[in-house]
């Protein structure tokens, strides 16, 4: 056994890795979330101005706008509810 064999006596176990900092933590699929989000809420304004239409301009709503809230509010939704169920999965090592 020579000199450069000796361990110093901090390190006493040689099989424990060597201490480096644990990396950082990132958000997993943030931009999924801020899709859905947006989304969700276009159809969410879509349905509120469709709503309110008949109130202000005392006539039907522009159909494009119940088409528009039928096509953001669940679309955004389903994005919201696949967040949702790839985030409940553990990561991959």
């Amino acid at each position: 056994m020579s000199s450069d064999d000796r361990r110093t006596a901090d390190d006493l176990d040689p099989w424990a890795p060597a201490e480096s900092a644990p990396a950082p933590a990132k958000p997993r699929r943030r931009g999924l979330f801020i899709t859905a989000l947006v989304i969700f809420t276009i159809g969410v304004l879509f349905t509120i101005i469709a709503a309110a239409t008949p109130l202000v301009l005392d006539r039907d709503a522009p159909t494009i706008l119940y088409l528009a809230a039928m096509l953001f509010t669940p679309v955004g939704f389903l994005l919201g509810l696949l967040y949702a169920i790839l985030g409940s999965r553990p990561p991959k090592v």
